[in-house]
């Protein structure tokens, strides 16, 4: 999300967002929060590009939860409790869906997660979609068949390999095989009990579904409406572009 570029007066103001200013104070003090939590020596050194980047990355990140804070204000929408954003989560699916900073910010900020739910609000995923997606991912609501055999324990099929494999999934519960050469030598085991393979009928995961789809759905609105309100209403100032915009000395990908 690269909006447009200027050099605001005296060097205090790392951005704009709409009627809000990022001032380079704040960034410092977020940074200071970064580098001293818990996740500190992951993080690159200052004085590299890598560090640099870090710092314009989490300007974009400021950047966006001041747009999110005055669209929620707009909206009059009540961001959730203190307590709830406990429950939020990045992961690498969120971030791939939406791009790291949507996701960052989905993931830290209440007003956020209001505007998104807004967003989604009407925009219920259709039967169609839902069973379809049931259809497309049945390994998702499958539990293969799985026998418990000692001493291994619980064991599927594709989890041991060879002639062990073909004589445990060839007995009958309670059935002792063996010996039968394997790693090590040769081995004796018990099938101790057998649990069938199993998939979860449609009505039962339905709901399930049908809320995981008009979550990413919501999480794609809210992308677009990051990426077009921050075309149109923040300023960025040198040395706190997007860490893709071509034009800083220190880009290293591109969008």
């Amino acid at each position: 999300m690269n909006g447009p570029h200027a050099s605001l007066t005296g060097g205090t103001v790392a951005a704009t967002a709409g009627d809000r200013m990022v001032t380079v104070g704040e960034v410092d003090r977020r940074l200071r929060l970064m580098r001293g939590g818990p996740l500190a020596a992951r993080l690159p050194r200052p004085e590299t590009a890598e560090g640099r980047n870090l710092r314009r990355w989490l300007v974009q990140v400021m950047v966006a939860e001041a747009l999110a804070e005055q669209e929620a204000a707009r909206l009059g929408l009540e961001p959730e409790r203190a307590g709830a954003a406990e429950e939020a989560a990045l992961t690498l699916a969120g971030a791939l869906r939406t791009g790291g900073v949507a996701a960052a910010v989905l993931a830290a900020s209440p007003a956020a997660r209001a505007v998104c739910q807004a967003l989604a609000a009407g925009h219920e995923p259709a039967e169609d979609e839902v069973r379809d997606y049931y259809r497309r991912n049945l390994d998702r609501f499958t539990t293969p068949e799985t026998r418990w055999v000692r001493p291994f324990g619980p064991v599927r099929r594709g989890e041991i390999a060879g002639p062990i494999e073909d004589a445990v999934f060839a007995a009958r519960q309670g059935e002792t095989v063996g010996p039968v050469e394997g790693p090590g030598g040769s081995w004796t085991l018990v099938v101790e009990r057998i649990d069938a393979a199993r998939r979860e009928p449609y009505a039962a995961v339905r709901e399930p579904i049908r809320a995981e789809l008009a979550k990413e759905s919501g999480e794609r609105a809210f992308a677009r409406w990051l990426d077009a309100r921050h075309a149109d209403s923040v300023v960025l100032t040198p040395g706190h572009e997007h860490p893709a915009d071509p034009a800083q000395p220190d880009a290293d990908h591109r969008h």
